[in-house]
C-alpha cells in the first residue's frame, strides 16, 4: 500500500498521543499496578492498528500491547517522587524516572513491534524468546534491583523493591534473541522509540510534577495527574511516529475472510484470560509475577485469536471494574458484585461478537471514562472538589478527542478480517 493512502503525519502523532495520555491518566485513577497499565496498552495497540489499517492483526496487537505495557506497571516510583522533591537529590530522582520510563516504553514497544510483524516468527520462536525474557528479568532483578546497587527509592524508610533493571534487561534479551533466530528489526525500532518517548515523558512529567508541587500547590489541577498525562502523551507520540516512519513496511496483507468464533468457546477463553490476568498481580511469590503470567497470556494469544480479544478488552475492563467495586464500600456489596459479573459478561459477549478494532476501541474508551466518572463523582467520600472536577473534565475532553480522531476503516475491511 502506498503511503498517500494513509492518514497525514499530524494524525499519526496526535491520535496516539491523546489516546495514551487518556489511558495513562486513567491508570492509577481507576486501577493501579500492571492491570491498570493494560488500559493505555490496549488503547495504543488498537490506535496503531487503525492508523495502519491492520484490522486482521488488531486482536493480537491489542493483546500484546496491553500485556507489554502492563509489564512496566510492576515498577515502583512513589518514593522516587519524594527523592525528586529534595533539592539535593532532584537530579537523582529525575534520573530514576527517566530510566524507569525508558524501560517501560521499551517493553511496550517491543511487544507492539513483534505483534505487528507476527507473520515473521514461528510459535516456537516466540516461546523461546519469552523463556529467555523471563530468565533475564529474574537475573536483572537479582543482580541490580534486589541488592539495591542502583536504587531510586528510600533505603531507610519502608524501602521499595524495585524492578526497572530486570524489566529493561528482559526486554533487551527478548529482542536480541528474536533478532538472532528470526532477524527481528522492526520490533527494535518500536522498542527504541518507546524507550526515548517513555524516558522523556516520565522524566519531564516528573520534573513538572515536582515544580508544580513546590511552586504552585494551589493550582486547580493535580500535578501528579500532569505527570501521568505527560508520560502517556510523549510515549504515545513516539509509538505513533515510529509506526508512521515504517508504515509502508507494515502495510496490511490482503484481507482474509473467516467465520466468527462460536460464542461459548469465546466465553470459555474469556474466563481463562480473566483468571490468569486478575491473578497475575498476587498469585506468585516473586517480584515479577505479572511478567510470568503475562507471558502465559501472550503465549495463548499466539494460538487463539478469540483469546487475544478477551485478554485485551475483557481482562482490562474486568480489572478496572473490579477496582471500582472494591472502592465503593458505600454501596451494598451484593449489588456491586452483581454489577461486576454482569457487565464483565456483557463485555465478553460484545467482544466476541464484535471482534473489530474501532468499535472495541470506542467501547474501551467510553467504558473506562464512565467508570472514572462513577468513581470520582458518585458520592465521593471527601466531597467533590475543584481538583476532582478538573481531572474528570480532562478525562472527558481527552476521550472526546480520541473518539473524534479515531480513523474509520478503509473500504474493503470486513468483519471477518479481524478474527
Amino acid at each position: 500500500m502506498k503511503s498517500d493512502n494513509y492518514p497525514p503525519l499530524w494524525l499519526w502523532c496526535l491520535f496516539p498521543a491523546v489516546t495514551m495520555s487518556l489511558g495513562w491518566g486513567l491508570r492509577g485513577y481507576i486501577r493501579g499496578g500492571p492491570l491498570g497499565a493494560m488500559i493505555p496498552g490496549a488503547m495504543i495497540g488498537l490506535a496503531l492498528c487503525m492508523l495502519l489499517s491492520r484490522e486482521r492483526e488488531s486482536a493480537l496487537v491489542a493483546a500484546f500491547a496491553a500485556v507489554g505495557v502492563g509489564f512496566g506497571g510492576q515498577e515502583t516510583y512513589g518514593q522516587t517522587v519524594h527523592i525528586a522533591t529534595l533539592p539535593e537529590s532532584w537530579a537523582w530522582g529525575i534520573t530514576g524516572f527517566t530510566l524507569k520510563g525508558a524501560a517501560w516504553g521499551l517493553l511496550g514497544g517491543a511487544a507492539i513491534g513483534v505483534a505487528l510483524t507476527r507473520e515473521r516468527y514461528r510459535p516456537s520462536q516466540f516461546l523461546s524468546a519469552f523463556t529467555f525474557m523471563l530468565v533475564a528479568t529474574w537475573a536483572g532483578w537479582k543482580l541490580i534491583n534486589q541488592p539495591k546497587l542502583i536504587y531510586f527509592s528510600n533505603r531507610l524508610d519502608k524501602p521499595r523493591e524495585e524492578l526497572w533493571f530486570g524489566l529493561l534487561l528482559g526486554g533487551i534479551v527478548f529482542l536480541v534473541w528474536l533478532s538472532l533466530i528470526a532477524g527481528a528489526r522492526l520490533p527494535w525500532r518500536f522498542a527504541l522509540w518507546g524507550a526515548l518517548g517513555g524516558g522523556l515523558g516520565f522524566g519531564l512529567g516528573a520534573a513538572i510534577h515536582v515544580w508544580g508541587r513546590l511552586h504552585a500547590p494551589n493550582f486547580p489541577f493535580e500535578w501528579w495527574k500532569t505527570m501521568e498525562f505527560t508520560f502517556g502523551a510523549l510515549l504515545g507520540l513516539s509509538y505513533g511516529y515510529c509506526a508512521w516512519r515504517h508504515r509502508n513496511e507494515l502495510a496490511p496483507p490482503q484481507p482474509v475472510e473467516s467465520t466468527p468464533p462460536a460464542l461459548l468457546p469465546s466465553l470459555a477463553l474469556a474466563v481463562v484470560s480473566i483468571a490468569i490476568g486478575v491473578a497475575a498481580e498476587d498469585l506468585l511469590p516473586v517480584r515479577f509475577d505479572y511478567t510470568i503470567l503475562g507471558v502465559v497470556l501472550l503465549s495463548l494469544a499466539i494460538f487463539f485469536r478469540a483469546f487475544s480479544w478477551q485478554t485485551a478488552i475483557t481482562v482490562t475492563y474486568c480489572a478496572f471494574a473490579l477496582d471500582f467495586v472494591k472502592n465503593r464500600s458505600d454501596f451494598p456489596a451484593p449489588a456491586l458484585w452483581a454489577f461486576l459479573i454482569l457487565t464483565t459478561l456483557v463485555t465478553a459477549i460484545y467482544t466476541a461478537r464484535t471482534a473489530r478494532m474501532r468499535p472495541l476501541f470506542l467501547f474501551l474508551v467510553v467504558s473506562s471514562v464512565a467508570i472514572a466518572l462513577g468513581k470520582g463523582l458518585l458520592l465521593p467520600p471527601k466531597g467533590i472538589g475543584l481538583h476532582l472536577v478538573v481531572t474528570e473534565l480532562t478525562f472527558v475532553a481527552l476521550a472526546t478527542a480520541a473518539v473524534l480522531l479515531a480513523p474509520r476503516p478503509a473500504a474493503g475491511q470486513g468483519r471477518g478480517a479481524s478474527l
